[in-house]
């Protein structure tokens, strides 16, 4: 197993970070007046007009560092992943755009089928980030074909590379992804060699249970593409985590 570590990946540029969202614009304050208080709202709406417009650095990237990079480090209680144990943090994106769709369409879809009685399509919207990496990561995206459990849906192998990687101080890794055969995936365990979030797009993910497919769009009406037979039904009671 020694040799699973053996090469390192010198990585300096945007990786895609996929995670939930509203594509439509909320009111920010409107539980700050009564419904027909038309003077405060007026005050309200120019607040946020200036919040809106105050420079980027103090306000917008702010919002998109916590957004999109520092939530899954903050959270006191971490998620039982497919690299984590849930005793430390992890952050998870892709090299490319598709695999994230790959990944997170599955996911969402698992959630769906595991919710007795529903049987209409549902609509989730999700937002899509550039996050830059710069650092050096462990490997491990060209050894799937020699080591099966790299993929499978039972995590012990993962989690037990992900947890020696976290305590021998690695900022992470690179790892073929279970649901994009040709995806790599990029697990991050020090935020530090995360920077500079922008928004790359919004998708709405249209998750069919009778079917058991996802349909994905980036533009409203106009279909990205549609993933079909994402769920090998033998697999599903261990599919409830993460990645």
């Amino acid at each position: 197993m020694q040799k699973l570590f053996d090469k390192n990946y010198v990585i300096d540029t945007d990786i895609k970070r996929n995670i939930a969202s509203l594509i439509k614009s909320e009111d920010l304050f409107d539980d700050l007046y009564a419904k027909h208080d038309h003077t405060a709202k007026n005050i309200a709406i120019a607040i946020e007009s200036r919040i809106k417009k105050a420079p980027t650095d103090f306000i917008s990237r702010g919002f998109l560092y916590t957004t999109s990079i520092e939530y899954p480090f903050k959270t006191e209680n971490y998620h039982s992943t497919r690299y984590g144990d849930g005793s430390y943090p992890c952050w998870y994106g892709s090299l490319a755009e598709i695999t994230t769709i790959y990944e997170t369409a599955y996911h969402n879809l698992i959630d769906i089928i595991g919710i007795e009685g529903i049987q209409t399509i549902i609509i989730r919207e999700r937002a899509l980030y550039n996050v830059h990496c710069k650092g050096i990561l462990i490997d491990l995206a060209k050894q799937k074909n020699k080591y099966k459990d790299l993929t499978a849906d039972d995590y012990i192998f993962t989690q037990s590379i992900g947890k020696r990687i976290y305590q021998e101080g690695h900022p992470g890794l690179l790892a073929p992804s279970a649901r994009d055969k040709t995806g790599t995936n990029v697990v991050i365990f020090n935020k530090k060699i995360l920077s500079n979030p922008r928004q790359y797009c919004n998708l709405r993910y249209f998750i069919d249970p009778i079917k058991q497919s996802v349909r994905v769009e980036k533009q409203p009406g106009k279909e990205l593409l549609t993933i079909l037979n994402l769920v090998d039904h033998k697999k599903i009671a261990n599919s409830n985590l993460v990645f």
